[in-house]
């Protein structure tokens, strides 16, 4: 069909996939106005309607529907031609270097690049771990070909997808009395002294913390604010304060600190797989596929965690 791009097709499908116009748009790194202007555009030159709007919710058409399945098909053949063609093209071999912050090394990561390097056992992996800010940085410059962060504000000329969500836990200093309580909720914490991030690239979800504590009827006492999840751990277990945080942290064994989960906080916390939208190295997309493959696996097998002191 003439003025059809591979590119409409994609937008389409994370549309459909989705059935949510503003979460196809965070995932996809665009805007949700160009977005919609995509799907406006591809329904014009097929000529029929492929989504019924309202206000309340998003639905395939049958018409949308044939074309979800069919696409679905037709870009997957796509995608093995390119891969097929750069190994043609002697494109096997080659090196990744990837960027992320701890939550992955302890979560998916290690799956990812076995499976990865199962299937490109010529390619040579590097890692650097550093925050999300600085990732974007080393992004932007080139030094980093993919990286794992939180969704930044910007993600102009970056690609993303959504590899994992969790919630938050309360970090106390291990003699606290808030530290015995089984059930320990944002409104305990009133009264308590605040570890907080800095207000830097990537960590939109201490809005949600924020918002909580408004709701319970206090403003926290902020003594200190950091750029990392594992300095308000370290605090915490200096005794020089509380913190609420995406609940990885369970995974770094520390002296002084418990962990206490906080369900009334929504799984707010995400992290995505990113990389430059104009790259030209050809294995981005297939680690960022065996990313959220393994991320999927690992959720699966993971069992319900008790608290830890």
């Amino acid at each position: 069909m003439q003025g059809i791009e591979i590119r409409h097709l994609r937008y389409f499908l994370r549309v459909a996939e989705e059935l949510h116009f503003g979460r196809a748009a965070e995932i996809l790194g665009i805007s949700q106005a160009p977005l919609s202007q995509q799907i406006r555009q591809l329904e014009d030159r097929i000529g029929v309607r492929l989504f019924d709007r309202t206000t309340r919710r998003v639905k395939l058409t049958p018409a949308g529907q044939v074309l979800f399945e069919r696409a679905q098909r037709a870009l997957s053949g796509v995608d093995v031609a390119i891969s097929d063609a750069q190994s043609a093209g002697g494109l096997k071999a080659g090196r990744l270097v990837i960027g992320t912050v701890s939550l992955a090394l302890h979560t998916f990561l290690p799956n990812a690049m076995r499976s990865f390097a199962a299937g490109h056992p010529a390619v040579k992996l590097d890692m650097l771990i550093c925050t999300t800010e600085e990732q974007m940085a080393l992004l932007e410059a080139h030094k980093i070909d993919i990286a794992f962060v939180r969704p930044p504000r910007s993600l102009a000329g970056i690609a993303s997808r959504e590899v994992h969500r969790e919630g938050f836990v309360a970090v106390l200093p291990e003699a606290s009395p808030l530290a015995t309580k089984p059930d320990l909720s944002v409104a305990d914490m009133r009264d308590e002294r605040f570890i907080m991030f800095s207000a830097i690239l990537g960590i939109g979800y201490q809005d949600v913390v924020l918002q909580r504590c408004q709701q319970a009827g206090f403003r926290p006492n902020v003594v200190q604010k950091v750029s990392h999840t594992m300095a308000i751990v370290t605090m915490a277990a200096a005794g020089l304060g509380v913190g609420i945080v995406p609940s990885w942290v369970q995974n770094e064994p520390l002296s002084g600190v418990a962990y206490r989960p906080l369900g009334e906080l929504p799984q707010a916390v995400s992290l995505v797989v990113a990389w430059r939208e104009n790259t030209t190295n050809p294995f981005c997309k297939a680690f960022a596929d065996a990313s959220i493959a393994a991320a999927k696996a690992t959720k699966a097998r993971e069992a319900p965690r008790l608290p830890r002191s």
